[in-house]
C-alpha cells in the first residue's frame, strides 16, 4: 500500500526525486524472514502501522501483546506488504528477548550485523558500541530503510539501532511495553490484542478447510483467540488427520494447556508463557501465580493486595510489572484480568496455598459485610473469621458506595461462595452468601440469590451450625418466593424454622415465622399469614428500640389489610412507624416498608391524598437506599393514588417508571399482581 502522505511530504521538502537513487555498487540488504502463511485479520493494526510509516521511529508494543499473540507474524506480514516502499533495503534482527536457551542479543551484536549487511567490511567496523552506532546512523542517513527489531526485551537493546533521521522506519516487537522508547524517542505504541472470534475462526478455516462452523467457533473460544494456540490446533489436525475435530475439542475441554503442546518449546503454550515469567522479578512472578487462585474473571487492586499479603502501593508496582510484560491487562481503572489460557497457566503454577486463599476470602467477606451494613443499618451481628494482619478490608460511608463496590465485584462474589465451599472454607462460604443478601435482594438479583444460598447449603450442613442452617435456608426460601417458586419456598422456609427452633434462638425463630407469614400471604392463605404475624410479634422481645419488632408490626398490618380489617391494619402500621422512629440509628429501610404499607391501607380506606403522601415518602427512602423492588411498590401506589385523584399523566408516568425497573429485575414474573409487595422483606 502506497504511503502517499509521506511521499508528498518528502517531495515538498526536497523538490526532487524521492527516494534518491543509490550508486550502482551499493549493497541493498533484504533480510526479512519469510512471512507467515494464511495470515488473517489485524486490519485495524495494519492500517495503523501504515498511517505511522512516515512518523519516524515506531514501536509495536501491544498492551495485550502477551506471548503467542502474533506480534512477529504481524510485523513480518506488514513488512513484506510494504517492502517496496523501502527500496534502500530492509534490515531484520531477532533480539531473542525471551528465549530460554539464549541470552538476549545485545545491541552491539545487532549493530555489528547490520553494518555488515550494509556492506561495511568487518575490519572497518569500529570496536566501541558508540562508534558502531554512529557509523550505522551515517550509513542509513539518506536511505529509505525499514528496520525490524523483533522480540525485544528492553529499550537498551534498541537505542543504538535507531536512525538519526526521519527517512527510515523502525518496527519493534516486544512482550514488554518499552515505555522508555515512547517517552524518549516519541515511539508510537500499537496495541495488539488476541484475535476476535470472527478472525480466529477465519484463520482456522484457512488452514483446516471445510470444518463445521460451530466446531471452529468452539476451538477459537477454547484457544482464547491466541494465534499460537490456533496454529498448534491447526498443526495437530494436519499431523493427525485421522482424529476427528470433536476429539480434539474434547481434549481442549479436559486440559487445554496439555492439548496445546506439540512437544516443542516454541509450539507449546505452556512453555512460551513460562519464558515471559522467567523475565519477571520474583515478587512479580509470585503475584502472577497467586492471581491464579482467584476464581473471578477479574480482580480489583485491593483484593490482589490481600491475596498476596501486600500493601496496596507495593502491589501496584508489581501489577505494573505484569502489565508491562503483557501478562495482565488493566482493562478498567483498578481492575485487572488475563485471558483464559494465562489464567489456566497461573492456576497450574499456584497449586494450593491455604494462607493466600484465607487472605483473599477474608478480604471479600469482611468487605462484603461492611457493604451490607451500609445498605441495612441494623443487622444481627455474627462472628466473622479473624483477618490476617496484612489484609485491610474496605469500608463504606453511604449506600451508594456500597452498591458501587457490590456492582463492580458482582460476578466475582457469585463465584466466591462456590469457590470457598469447594476449597474447604465452609464458614467463609455461608457468611459470604449471608453478606450478599441485601444487595442481591434490593437490586432484584433473585436468581443469583438462589444460586449463592444453594451453594452455601453444603457448608452449613457440614458445619452442623443450626443458626447458620436457619439463616441460609431462610435466605434461599425468600429468594425462591421472589421467583414465584412458592411450593419449594414453603418447604425450605419450614426447614429454616425447624433449624431456628433447634438453635433455641427466639429472634431467628421470629424471622423464619415472618418469612412464612409473607409467603402464606402470597399464597392467598391470609388467616394463616396473620397467625404467623402474631406469633412473630410474640417471639420478639418487647423492646421498643427493636427494629425487628417494628418489622413484625408492618407484617401484622399487611395481613390485617388482606383480611379487610383496615382500621386495625392502620393502627399496626402506625405502631411500626413509631417504633422505627425510636430506633438509633434510624432504620430508613424499615420505615420505607412501613410507608408503603400505609399507602396501601390508606388507598383501601379511600384516603388517596394520604396514600399518595405515604407512597412518596417511601419512594424517597427506597430510591436513596437503592431498593428497586421497594421502589416499584412505591411507584405502583403513587400511580393508583394519582389515578383516583384525577392526575392521570402523573399516574401514567409512575406506572411507566415502575415497568422500566421491573423489566430489569432478574427472574421477575412481569404479570404477577403481587409484585407491588416485593419491597417487603
Amino acid at each position: 500500500m502506497e504511503n502517499t502522505e509521506f511521499r508528498a511530504g518528502v517531495h515538498a521538502q526536497t523538490c526532487g526525486t524521492w527516494p534518491p537513487p543509490l550508486p550502482p555498487d551499493t549493497i541493498v540488504p533484504r533480510q526479512l524472514p519469510a512471512a507467515v502463511g494464511n495470515f488473517c485479520g489485524r486490519h485495524d493494526e495494519l492500517a495503523e502501522l501504515e498511517s505511522l510509516a512516515g512518523s519516524g521511529t515506531v514501536v509495536i508494543s501491544a498492551l495485550n501483546g502477551t506471548a503467542g499473540v502474533g506480534k512477529t507474524a504481524l510485523a513480518l506480514h506488514w513488512a513484506h506488504r510494504v517492502a517496496d516502499q523501502f527500496p534502500h533495503g530492509q534490515l531484520y534482527a531477532n533480539m531473542r528477548g525471551f528465549e530460554p536457551e539464549h541470552e538476549p542479543r545485545s545491541a552491539a551484536e545487532a549493530v555489528y550485523e547490520f553494518l555488515g549487511g550494509l556492506g561495511v567490511p568487518r575490519d572497518a567496523i569500529p570496536v566501541s558500541l558508540d562508534a558502531q552506532a554512529a557509523l550505522f546512523r551515517s550509513k542509513i542517513a539518506k536511505r529509505r530503510l525499514l528496520v525490524v527489531l523483533d522480540n525485544v526485551n528492553n529499550a537498551d537493546q534498541v537505542r543504538p539501532l535507531l536512525p538519526g533521521t526521519m527517512s527510515s522506519f523502525v518496527l519493534v516487537t516486544s512482550r514488554n511495553q518499552l515505555p522508555g522508547l515512547v517517552a524518549e524517542h516519541n515511539a508510537r505504541p500499537v496495541r495488539l490484542d488476541r484475535l476476535s472470534v470472527a478472525d480466529a475462526t477465519a484463520l482456522l478455516r484457512s488452514r483446516l478447510g471445510a470444518v463445521d462452523p460451530a466446531a471452529l467457533a468452539e476451538v477459537a473460544e477454547l484457544c482464547a483467540g491466541l494465534p499460537l494456540a490456533l496454529a498448534i490446533v491447526a498443526a495437530r489436525v494436519a499431523l493427525q488427520p485421522h482424529i476427528p475435530i470433536s476429539e480434539l475439542i474434547a481434549e481442549l475441554r479436559a486440559d487445554r494447556l496439555e492439548a496445546l503442546d506439540l512437544g516443542d518449546d516454541e509450539l507449546s503454550v505452556r512453555a512460551v508463557f513460562s519464558w515471559s515469567l522467567r523475565a519477571l522479578s520474583e515478587p512479580a512472578a509470585r503475584l502472577f501465580r497467586l492471581l491464579g487462585l482467584h476464581p473471578g474473571p477479574d480482580v480489583g487492586i485491593h483484593a490482589a493486595a490481600a491475596l498476596a499479603g501486600l500493601q496496596v502501593t507495593a502491589c501496584k508496582k508489581l501489577l505494573r510489572e505484569l502489565i508491562s510484560a503483557s501478562l495482565l491487562e488493566e482493562y478498567l481503572p483498578g481492575r485487572f484480568r488475563f485471558h483464559d489460557l494465562l489464567r489456566l497457566f497461573a492456576h497450574e503454577l499456584a497449586g494450593t496455598d491455604d494462607d493466600a486463599q484465607r487472605r483473599m476470602l477474608g478480604f471479600y467477606l469482611h468487605t462484603a459485610s461492611a457493604a451490607d451494613r451500609a445498605l441495612v443499618t441494623h443487622r444481627i451481628s455474627i462472628d466473622l473469621p479473624p483477618l490476617d494482619p496484612a489484609v485491610v478490608p474496605l469500608s463504606f460511608l453511604t449506600p451508594v458506595e456500597a452498591y458501587e463496590w457490590f456492582a463492580a465485584e458482582h460476578v466475582v462474589l457469585m463465584s466466591l461462595v462456590d469457590h470457598a465451599a469447594s476449597a474447604g472454607f465452609d464458614v467463609h462460604a455461608w457468611q459470604l452468601a449471608l453478606a450478599l443478601r441485601s444487595y442481591l435482594d434490593k437490586q432484584g438479583h433473585w436468581l443469583d440469590r438462589v444460586s449463592v444460598n444453594r451453594a452455601a447449603l453444603g457448608p452449613v450442613d457440614r458445619l452442623g451450625d443450626r443458626l447458620a442452617q436457619a439463616r441460609v435456608h431462610r435466605g434461599l426460601g425468600r429468594a425462591l418466593y421472589r421467583l414465584s417458586l412458592l411450593d419449594e419456598a414453603e418447604s425450605v422456609l419450614l426447614k429454616a424454622w425447624v433449624f431456628a427452633k433447634q438453635s433455641g434462638d427466639p429472634v431467628q425463630q421470629a424471622h423464619c415465622v415472618e418469612a412464612l407469614s409473607t409467603l402464606f400471604a402470597r399464597q392467598g392463605k391470609h388467616e394463616l399469614a396473620w397467625e404467623h404475624a402474631e406469633l412473630c410479634i410474640e417471639l420478639h422481645p418487647a423492646d421498643e428500640k427493636d427494629p425487628w419488632l417494628a418489622s413484625s408490626y408492618v407484617m401484622r398490618g399487611r395481613c390485617l389489610a388482606a383480611l379487610h380489617f383496615f382500621a386495625e391494619a392502620l393502627a399496626a402500621t402506625t405502631k411500626a412507624l413509631e417504633l422505627y422512629r425510636g430506633v438509633t440509628p434510624p432504620d430508613e429501610s424499615g420505615e420505607a416498608e412501613a410507608h408503603n404499607s400505609a399507602s396501601h391501607i390508606f388507598a383501601h380506606l379511600g384516603e388517596f391524598a394520604r396514600s399518595l403522601e405515604s407512597a412518596q415518602q417511601a419512594l424517597v427512602l427506597h430510591q436513596r437506599l437503592g431498593n428497586r423492588p421497594g421502589t416499584i411498590e412505591s411507584l405502583s401506589h403513587i400511580s393508583d393514588a394519582c389515578q383516583e385523584l384525577g392526575r392521570h399523566e402523573d399516574a401514567c408516568r409512575a406506572r411507566e417508571q415502575a415497568a422500566a425497573i421491573l423489566a430489569n429485575l432478574q427472574g421477575a414474573v412481569v404479570n404477577d399482581p403481587q409484585l407491588r409487595f416485593y419491597g417487603h422483606w
